[in-house]
């Protein structure tokens, strides 16, 4: 169960800016982390993914962490590598989810894609294709969009705390994750009560991940609040 939290908590941490740093560049299909995603075991299960998947996405997944690690600490000097390494991170996550969304079947990213709604909640409304499937409206994407970038301004105050020495690594992060959870509800809120009705159709069945925010959670429920 640790190991399994640790995962979780690394994907928060990877997609806690997401919807922040796709302003200027283009918006991604995918903000989240796909390979730390499918790195974990019960979403392995649930696709039905092949040893000889799981093999792949192991060597992609070391690969990917190893090299966002590398990111990260770079990124530790100074507010101008912090932005940097932002920016690197990413198009280095652009890069790996299409590596390995590639190893999937039809069958399997059509699932996929119900987790990740699952696991990004509203952050998701971000995505092009997202905002197609569900009708969004010119004025819910412009909702979309300055709520993004009301969440890219707090995270970018958290950044300057924490580079100032006011916040630790461990508090920067638990910060950001939060500011992250609100983005997500506040996106949410954009949808009109039949699209969001279709939201929760799209989500499908519900994985059997245990809720990231509670540590002593089972197996049954990790996505219950969305």
């Amino acid at each position: 169960m640790k190991r399994l939290l640790s995962f979780l908590l690394a994907v928060l941490a990877l997609t806690g800016c997401a919807t922040a740093q796709q302003s200027g560049s283009g918006k991604l299909d995918h903000p989240g982390s796909v390979p730390i995603l499918l790195g974990l075991d019960p979403v392995r299960q649930d696709l039905n993914l092949t040893p000889a998947q799981c093999g792949l996405l192991d060597a992609l997944l070391a690969d990917y962490k190893s090299q966002a690690k590398n990111l990260v600490e770079l990124g530790n000097a100074d507010m101008d590598s912090s932005l940097r390494s932002s920016w690197d991170l990413r198009s280095l996550r652009k890069q790996f989810n299409g590596r390995a969304l590639s190893l999937l079947s039809q069958d399997q990213l059509s699932r996929f894609r119900q987790i990740e709604r699952q696991m990004l909640g509203g952050q998701l409304l971000t995505s092009p294709a997202e905002q197609k499937l569900l009708g969004l409206s010119s004025d819910q994407q412009a909702q979309l969009a300055a709520l993004g970038k009301d969440d890219q301004s707090r995270a970018s105050a958290i950044m300057v705390k924490a580079q100032n020495g006011q916040l630790s690594p461990y508090w920067k992060g638990v910060k950001l994750r939060e500011s992250s959870r609100q983005t997500s509800g506040r996106m949410l809120s954009v949808l009109t009560p039949e699209q969001n009705k279709n939201w929760l159709v799209l989500s499908g069945q519900k994985n059997g991940l245990p809720k990231v925010h509670d540590p002593n959670a089972k197996t049954e429920s990790l996505f219950e609040g969305y």
